[in-house]
């Protein structure tokens, strides 16, 4: 996305619309779906400076890290807001801005919420944590450890 600093009025200027995906380079191994990024942007002109502010967000569906099955997802930047100084005469380039904001919003882990049973509501298998999970162990030494520090103070 590229913005003209000459074509904003003193009054700000609203930009709304999709851009298209493919032209931000996302790493989407696992995303399916992905076409658009939707964004409402407020742009404002001071100086040699621009400020964008508003929000993006885009729907699509991702790989559970658990079950391995495609999720849906929303992607929401809700507090996207970029301070770009532009040269006189030249065009401020967006897209390295926004598509840093996009990979920064991606989840590592994409996880299904599991019902109360621990069961995945697609494939109905159970992902009960147990007594040999690796993350509980360590989420169990961790807790143990901030106590210890809790008690020394």
């Amino acid at each position: 996305m590229k913005i003209d600093p000459r074509q904003i009025p003193e009054s700000g200027l609203t930009l709304q619309g999709s851009l298209p995906v493919a032209d931000y380079a996302i790493p989407a191994e696992n995303i399916t779906g992905w076409n658009t990024l939707d964004y409402s942007l407020q742009v404002s002109r001071h100086g040699s400076e621009i400020t964008v502010t508003g929000t993006l967000g885009a729907s699509f569906q991702i790989q559970c890290a658990r079950c391995l099955d495609p999720i849906p997802w929303q992607l929401a930047i809700k507090d996207f807001c970029r301070i770009v100084t532009v040269p006189e005469d030249a065009v401020a380039d967006l897209t390295p801005l926004i598509r840093e904001d996009m990979i920064l919003s991606m989840p590592l882990a994409p996880r299904c919420e599991l019902d109360s049973a621990g069961r995945c509501p697609r494939s109905g298998r159970e992902f009960a944590p147990g007594k040999d999970d690796f993350a509980e162990k360590r989420r169990a030494l961790v807790w143990r450890d901030l106590d210890q520090l809790k008690r020394e103070n």
